[in-house]
C-alpha cells in the first residue's frame, strides 16, 4: 500500500490507531478501549479517497469487531492539517450482554487532527510520504440484527499513519 500511495498519482495512508471508547449514554459497563487499522487510496486530484478499515472495541458489557468501508478526506498537515471520514460498518460481529451480536450498515463519521513530521531516508533524502500523528473523535451507531437493542458508541483516537492528502 506505502509503494502505491509513493506514486505520483495516489492519495491516500495507511493508519494504525487506539483510543478511549464509551457508549453514548455513559451506561456502566460500556467503556472501554478501541482499536484499528485502515488504508485508504484515491486520486492524486480527488478530494475523498476510499477507505477500507478493520476496527474493534471492547468494554465490560459489550465488544466487537466491525469492517467499514468508507471515505476520507485528508487535509496535508504542514505541519498540521485535519481529516474527515465518514462511511458504516460493513459487518460487524461481536457480544453484547453476555450474548452473540451481528450487525451491518452501522453508521460512523471521524473527525481529526494530522501533525506531520518530514522523513528522511538514511541517504538523507526528504521521503515522499510524511509521517503523521494523529487526534481524533469518532461518533458510531451500532445497528443491531439481533436482540440486543441498537447503541451509539463515541471514541477518541491517537494514530500513526504514512500518506499523503490529495495535492
Amino acid at each position: 500500500m506505502g509503494l502505491v500511495l509513493s506514486t505520483p498519482a495516489c492519495s491516500g495512508w495507511v493508519r494504525a490507531e487506539g483510543g478511549f471508547v464509551t457508549s453514548t449514554t455513559l451506561a456502566k459497563g460500556r467503556q472501554g478501549a478501541s482499536a484499528g487499522v485502515e488504508a485508504a487510496i484515491g486520486g492524486e486530484h480527488d478530494p475523498v479517497a476510499l477507505l477500507m478499515a478493520l476496527r474493534g472495541k471492547v468494554t465490560e458489557g459489550a465488544g466487537d469487531v466491525a469492517l467499514h468501508v468508507g471515505g476520507i478526506h485528508i487535509h496535508n498537515p504542514d505541519p498540521v492539517g485535519f481529516y474527515v471520514m465518514g462511511g458504516a460498518n460493513f459487518l460487524q460481529l461481536g457480544s453484547a450482554d453476555g450474548d452473540v451480536s451481528f450487525g451491518m450498515f452501522s453508521p460512523a463519521a471521524e473527525l481529526g487532527m494530522i501533525i506531520g513530521f518530514k522523513s528522511k531516508s538514511p541517504s538523507g533524502v526528504p521521503v515522499k510520504l510524511p509521517d503523521m500523528l494523529t487526534l481524533g473523535t469518532r461518533i458510531g451507531y451500532d445497528l443491531r440484527f439481533t436482540s440486543q437493542p441498537n447503541e451509539g458508541f463515541w471514541t477518541v483516537n491517537l494514530g500513526y499513519a504514512v500518506g499523503s492528502g490529495p495535492r
